[in-house]
């Protein structure tokens, strides 16, 4: 394994994943947000500790993209999220 594996590896084992959706789920809750407003409302520099949750909460069904706008960093379209809210039904 290189070293780049490796430190990429132990990075990963490092973050509460579950601890990081929730943070993320709360920020966006009755909200519409892009990953890089998540990460700076969050306190966090990096997108890269938003945007692997958010892909994850995607393919969980918790949070859904809703639009695009264009991000005033880099002037590129970017997803606009917001979360997925469940409706349960109780039968009677």
């Amino acid at each position: 394994m290189s070293i780049t594996e490796e430190t990429r590896r132990e990075g990963h084992e490092a973050i509460d994943k579950a601890k990081r959706q929730a943070m993320i789920l709360g920020c966006l809750h009755g909200r519409q947000m892009t990953a890089r407003q998540i990460a700076y409302e969050l306190g966090f520099s990096d997108l890269n500790a938003v945007k692997p949750r958010l892909t994850e909460l995607r393919k969980a069904g918790r949070v859904k993209a809703v639009g695009k706008q264009k991000d005033p960093l880099t002037g590129v379209s970017v997803a606009v999220y917001e979360v997925v809210e469940r409706c349960w039904k109780t039968v009677t």
